[in-house]
């Protein structure tokens, strides 16, 4: 029976850095009002260039990968990538606030479980 090939060292790389945005997403939002996050402009360009980096790196993901996180919504954290960069004026600042409370705390769990069940390198002898 074949087994499909571990996901290559880039996607866990990539999964690493999508981890370290979207915390730092909660981390910017915090318990603070949407009115808050978008009064302060260092936290909300910071929010935003969370959200672009996560989909950025989700884009570059091989279907492996996706796969080891799980069920997620791969096309809107693209298309909102693209959003920011090319419509940075059309961002929904509040949505980015709403999203970053319900959506990402779940994320973040999938994303720690595939890093913790990650395959081992197979070049790296195992630590005794």
């Amino acid at each position: 029976m074949p087994h499909d090939p571990p996901p290559p060292p880039d996607d866990r790389t990539r999964i690493a850095h999508i981890l370290r945005a979207a915390q730092d997403a909660v981390r910017f939002v915090e318990a603070r009002e949407a009115d808050e996050v978008l009064a302060d402009s260092m936290r909300s360009r910071a929010l935003v260039n969370c959200f672009a980096e996560i989909g950025e790196a989700a884009n570059h993901l091989t279907p492996a990968a996706r796969a080891a996180i799980g069920e997620q919504p791969w096309r809107q954290m693209v298309g909102l990538r693209n959003l920011i960069v090319h419509v940075y004026w059309g961002i929904d600042a509040r949505q980015l606030v709403k999203t970053t409370r319900t959506d990402l705390p779940g994320f973040i769990a999938a994303l720690r479980a595939a890093l913790d069940a990650w395959p081992a390198d197979p070049s790296v002898p195992p630590t005794p």
